[in-house]
């Protein structure tokens, strides 16, 4: 019986060795030879690009916004949560990015959407802390994260002018590299 088991064991492990490793395709994007900055920034592009998801959410100073309201301008659409440390590096960098950038990107519309569930204190103690001046969006029950599929924060969906998901960014990036620019410029403001 040990015998058996250790010959089994022996089988898996040079198996593991022998068989290459199947590379999985997400047949959902598509190839990025349209915009070279977008490979190296992480981009992924849909295949299909789709309607944004319709959505009205509270801002922190207790409006709503709807994305309706904002057909007409690309947009970024930035999912966080307060418990992510590197949503908590990665907003401020955004925003230092854009407030660089704010004469050529007037057009952007960016709103930071807290996926916090009820937990508004905790979002504002994290919005005053990290002096964040984005438009701050509360998605109460996540409803929304889950519409668009958000696994991980932080995660940026790319918005077109026409209000089509371009496509995303899953990850902390460093917002102050070149390439940041160049996808924003190529994908959102042609």
């Amino acid at each position: 019986m040990k015998k058996g088991i250790n010959l089994m064991f022996a089988l898996v492990a040079a198996g593991t060795f022998l068989v290459p490793p199947i590379q999985a395709q997400d047949s959902s994007l598509r190839p990025q030879h349209d915009c070279p900055s977008c490979v190296s920034f992480g981009v992924q592009r849909f295949r299909e690009r789709k309607e944004a998801l319709s959505f009205s959410l509270r801002h922190l100073d207790g409006n709503t916004v709807a994305l309706n309201d904002l057909k007409g301008k690309p947009l970024l659409l930035v999912f966080w949560a307060s418990w992510c440390d590197a949503c908590k590096e990665d907003i401020p960098i955004l925003q230092k990015f854009l407030d660089a950038k704010k004469d050529q990107l007037a057009q952007l519309n960016v709103y930071a959407i807290a996926i916090d569930g009820e937990k508004e204190k905790r979002v504002q103690r994290v919005v005053k802390k990290y002096k964040i001046t984005l438009p701050v969006l509360l998605d109460e029950k996540e409803r929304l994260a889950r519409k668009y599929g958000v696994q991980m924060v932080p995660t940026v969906f790319l918005v077109t002018k026409d209000g089509l998901v371009e496509g995303k960014i899953v990850g902390q990036r460093d917002w102050t590299v070149p390439e940041a620019w160049h996808v924003v410029k190529e994908l959102l403001m042609k």
